[in-house]
C-alpha cells in the first residue's frame, strides 16, 4: 500500500491530476540519462564567509569564497567516491566564474582521487602477482568540458549587488512579499536593468562576445530562464550529448528488450534558479500549477551538495522524470537523490 501511494505522488508530480491525465499518459522512450545536479561553491556574495554578506547575484560575475573553494574541492572527492563503475560522460557548467572554478576545482580533485587509486590498483596488482594486462573501467574522467552560457544563473535585474536582508527590510523601496516573490516565484520578475546602467554596462562587456548581445536579459523570471534558455540546452546540447555517448556504448548486437537501458551521464555544476528552471522544464511544472509547481518554488539547493536526477524523453518531444522508488529518510518534493543513492540508482554497487 506504501508504494502504490508513492507511486500516485510522482504521478501527479509530472501529470495534471485529472481524469484525462490518468488515461493520457506521455509515453517515455529511448534510455534513462543521469544527472548529477551540484551548485556551485559558496560565493563571496552568498554570506557564509566572514565578512560577507548574502547578496543579489545573478549575472554579475563574483568568484568563490575559501570556503567555496573547500566546498568544490570535496564535492570532487565526494564524485570519485560514488561513482565507481559509472562513467560521467560530460561536464556542463556556466560562464560565470564561481561557477567555472567550482568546475575546475571539482575536476581536479576528482582527478586526483582518481590517478591515486588508479596507482594503488597498480601496485596491489604487482605486488600480488595479478594480470597486469587488466584494465580498470571504474577511474574514467568525464570526456567533455562544456561552458554554456544557457546555465548562467537568472537574472535578478536592478536586484543585482543589493544585499537581501536590507531588501527585503524595505531599505531599497520594496516591499517584503516582493521580494520573496522575486526570489521564489516561477512567474515574478525583479525590476529591469536600464540601458545606462553601470551594472548593465559591464554585462554587455563581459558576455557578448559569449552569447550575444541580444541575448543577456534585462531580468528574468524562472519561468523565462526556463523558456528561454534551460529548455534549448536541454533540447540542443545537453539531451544530444548524452544520447551519443550512450549509442557510442550499446552494442546493437545484445539489447535486452525487457529493461530500459542506461543512458548516459552528466555532471551539472551551475546555480540554484538555473538547476530549478532546468528541473521545471523536465518535470512540466506548468501543468501541475497547484502540486508540483509550488513545491519546486519553495525548493532550496544548498551549495556544493551533489543531488541525482534522472530521466526520459516522450514520444511527444517533451522529458519525465524517472522515479526509482527508493525508500529515502530525506523527503524529496521531486524524484531528486543523495549523491551516494547513484550506486544503486543505476544498478551498481560500492
Amino acid at each position: 500500500m506504501a508504494l502504490r501511494a508513492r507511486s500516485l505522488c510522482c504521478f501527479v508530480l509530472v501529470h495534471l491530476p485529472s481524469a484525462d491525465a490518468l488515461t493520457i499518459q506521455p509515453k517515455p522512450i529511448g534510455p534513462i540519462h543521469t544527472l548529477i545536479l551540484t551548485r556551485h561553491g559558496d560565493s563571496l556574495w552568498n554570506g557564509k564567509y566572514p565578512g560577507c554578506k548574502e547578496t543579489f547575484t545573478g549575472w554579475t560575475d563574483v568568484g568563490l569564497s575559501p570556503i567555496g573553494e573547500q566546498e568544490a574541492v570535496r564535492t570532487g572527492q565526494l564524485l570519485t567516491q560514488y561513482t565507481r563503475g559509472v562513467n560521467i560522460d560530460a561536464l556542463f557548467t556556466s560562464a560565470l566564474t564561481r561557477a567555472k572554478m567550482t568546475a575546475h576545482h571539482c575536476w581536479f580533485a576528482y582527478y586526483d582521487r582518481i590517478e591515486e587509486e588508479y596507482r594503488q590498483e597498480k601496485r596491489y596488482q604487482y605486488y600480488n602477482q595479478l594480470d597486469q594486462q587488466q584494465q580498470s573501467t571504474q577511474y574514467e574522467a568525464p570526456a567533455q568540458f562544456i561552458i554554456d552560457h544557457r546555465l548562467n544563473e537568472r537574472h535578478y535585474g536592478s536586484l543585482q549587488g543589493l544585499v537581501k536582508a536590507d531588501c527585503e527590510m524595505g531599505m531599497h523601496g520594496h516591499s517584503t512579499e516582493d521580494v520573496y516573490e522575486w526570489r521564489r516565484s516561477w512567474h515574478a520578475v525583479p525590476p529591469q536593468l536600464k540601458d545606462d546602467d553601470p551594472r548593465r554596462i559591464d554585462e554587455l562587456r563581459m558576455f557578448g562576445s559569449i552569447c550575444g548581445k541580444e541575448n543577456i536579459p534585462r531580468s528574468e523570471s524562472l519561468a523565462m530562464c526556463a523558456d528561454n534558455r534551460l529548455r534549448p540546452f536541454l533540447d540542443e546540447k545537453l539531451t544530444p550529448t548524452l544520447d551519443r555517448a550512450y549509442e557510442s556504448k550499446s552494442s546493437p548486437d545484445i539489447q535486452d528488450q525487457s529493461t530500459v537501458p542506461e543512458g548516459g551521464t552528466a555532471l551539472i555544476v551551475a546555480h540554484a534558479n538555473s538547476l530549478r528552471a532546468l528541473l521545471g522544464v523536465i518535470c512540466n511544472v506548468e501543468q501541475d500549477p497547484h502540486g508540483a509547481l509550488p513545491k519546486l518554488e519553495a525548493m532550496k539547493i544548498p551549495t556544493a551538495n551533489p543531488l541525482v536526477f534522472r530521466y526520459r524523453k516522450t514520444e511527444e518531444g517533451d522529458y519525465c522524470p524517472v522515479d526509482s522508488n527508493l525508500e529515502t529518510d530525506a523527503k524529496n518534493d521531486f524524484p531528486v537523490y543523495p549523491l551516494s543513492y547513484l550506486p544503486r540508482l543505476v544498478g551498481q554497487r560500492n
